[in-house]
């Protein structure tokens, strides 16, 4: 039974854990991929960190619960048995959901961004530590699909380019 608890344990670490992927500057979620990216150039007006609360899919409290109960069930006989079962399950289910919340929950950064046509807007942004944090005035472009929005480095960039070539019409 103690296995049984310990491999319960393991396994809703590791599926709470799996969940925990996210768009950021260099990471693309996988519906991303072949989609077209609208792309604004402008110039960086404000940066300001944020927390950026994650979602709860509510795994981590079914997985604790299931835990709980089963190693509340185990320290009892008879009716003990059951109550223990009953209490594991809910201190489970509760230690569960605040770890899978604590996982999905971190840093972030928003960008307030003044664009080559004069709008003003703003990017709350997941950031990895090997992302680039912008600095007021630093040249960036913003990805716009609809879904998610991105702010990129532009620095790079040339700032005029040739006419593309391509098929001309008669």
């Amino acid at each position: 039974m103690q296995k049984t608890i310990v491999f319960l344990l393991l396994g809703s670490t590791m599926l709470i854990l799996s969940g925990c992927t996210y768009s950021t500057q260099s990471r693309y979620n996988y519906s991303e991929v072949g989609q077209v990216q609208v792309v604004e150039f402008g110039s960086v007006l404000a940066v300001r960190d944020i927390e950026i609360v994650g979602e709860n899919s509510g795994v981590g409290a079914l997985l604790g619960g299931s835990g709980g109960a089963a190693a509340g069930a185990y320290s009892g006989k008879g009716f003990g048995s059951v109550a223990g079962g009953v209490a594991g399950a809910v201190a489970g289910g509760v230690v569960g959901s605040a770890l899978e919340q604590a996982i999905r929950n971190r840093g972030g950064v928003e960008y307030t961004v003044v664009l080559r046509n004069g709008k003003v807007l703003t990017v709350a942004q997941n950031v990895t530590p090997n992302d680039a944090v912008f600095q007021v005035g630093d040249r960036v472009m913003v990805q716009i699909n609809g879904q998610y929005q991105r702010v990129l480095p532009a620095n790079t960039l040339p700032t005029q380019i040739e006419k593309p070539k391509g098929v001309e019409f008669k």
